[in-house]
């Protein structure tokens, strides 16, 4: 959103929730979820996050969380939480290309997955991304073989428009690449 002098300007961290669950920025309490999420070996495979990955690496994270909303490169990440009980369910954020386009990253925790939860986490983020920040585009990028993120992305109506060859480094090494596309009025 044009701020008064012209620059692209973002409302803080924006709780969102659908009575179910409930994303809020991450909190010094989600500290030990986080790293007990982070020790899975699908995670690693996939999620360019620390290994080993420690309580630090945790703690770094979610420090970092309110000065990077705001950040020039606009990196909005939340919490993905049951509205009950706040148990951590995983992160889903979106990350600035340009003033009209953003990728959209998540992970899921172990015991989270298989629910619909990172589904449903992902519609309301990209819904905020086109109604409040009102995106054009946002892309999903998923290394190759992360079929369960490839599965959230076609559930939202992102149309896969290709691989992209060693699209991703990932651990010091290029990856290919799945990648997807959802502009306004396509998601599901």
């Amino acid at each position: 959103m044009p701020g008064l002098d012209g620059a692209m300007t973002y409302p803080g961290p924006m709780p969102l929730t659908d009575g179910r669950l409930l994303l809020r920025l991450p909190e010094e309490r989600d500290v030990a979820q986080i790293t007990r999420a982070c020790q899975d070996q699908t995670l690693a495979a996939f999620v360019p996050v620390p290994v080993p990955y420690t309580e630090e690496h945790a703690r770094e994270f979610v420090r970092q969380r309110p000065e990077r909303w705001q950040a020039d490169d606009g990196e909005m990440t939340w919490a993905v939480t049951a509205a009950e009980g706040g148990n951590l369910l995983g992160m889903v954020g979106l990350h600035a290309r340009d003033a009209t386009m953003r990728e959209i990253g998540f992970w899921t925790a172990p015991w989270a997955r298989g629910q619909g939860v990172m589904t449903s986490a992902a519609r309301l983020v990209l819904r905020f991304g086109f109604d409040v920040l009102h995106l054009e585009r946002v892309e999903w990028l998923a290394i190759v073989g992360n079929d369960a993120s490839r599965r959230v992305a076609e559930k939202l109506g992102f149309t896969l428009e290709g691989t992209a060859r060693k699209g991703i480094l990932h651990r010091g090494e290029r990856r290919d690449a799945w990648v997807a596309g959802l502009l306004v009025g396509e998601l599901t």
